[in-house]
């Protein structure tokens, strides 16, 4: 996973902004998993192209 790379790169601390922390990212990368993730992007997705879908119809 590209977050665990980067938590291993030594200093990797210096690339973060300012104010952030692993601790806080953790608990953003951590909260959900994979399978969760994964269904939340599928339910965007779909929202989205329904919109497009739907403002095509509107205009064409």
């Amino acid at each position: 996973m590209p977050y665990d790379k980067l938590k291993s790169l030594p200093g990797a601390e210096a690339y973060l902004k300012p104010g952030l922390s692993f601790a806080i990212l953790d608990q953003v990368a951590y909260a959900l998993s994979d399978n969760q993730a994964a269904d939340r992007l599928q339910k965007a997705r779909q929202k989205l192209f329904h919109t497009i879908r739907e403002q095509n119809l509107k205009s064409g």
